[in-house]
């Protein structure tokens, strides 16, 4: 069964570049050499660009397991633990598939619209 992890990750204030450059070579280190690895996302928040948040996607506990003693983790772990000073995780558990965005229910592409984009509708925007 897929593992999702999303994890939030502070950064010191004057790490932030050398963090960022660092996690999104690991997210790309990961994906290439894990072949259980099939998703890692890096986001940065917008308004606190120390924070950043992680969502990874495991084909199962093995996978994490795996990723976890890999070589270029621990790597990743050596260089930034000068840097993250608060790290969150979380691990959870699909209560139920998510929804194909590509085909809605109907056979329709696409997903339904955004609150505001059915508001300009009515007000005949586009």
């Amino acid at each position: 069964m897929p593992v999702l992890h999303t994890a939030h990750l502070r950064v010191r204030a004057e790490a932030v570049a050398s963090f960022k450059a660092r996690i999104l070579r690991h997210a790309r280190t990961s994906l290439e050499r894990e072949p259980g690895c099939q998703r890692f996302d890096v986001h940065q928040e917008q308004r606190d660009p120390s924070l950043f948040f992680l969502i990874e996607v495991y084909s199962d506990q093995a996978a994490i397991d795996a990723h976890r003693t890999s070589a270029h983790y621990l790597a990743f772990r050596e260089d930034t633990k000068d840097w993250v000073v608060e790290r969150t995780w979380w691990f959870w558990t699909p209560l139920a598939p998510a929804p194909d965005l590509a085909t809605d229910s109907k056979g329709g592409g696409g997903a339904a619209p955004l609150p505001e984009d059915r508001a300009a509708q009515g007000r005949g925007e586009s």
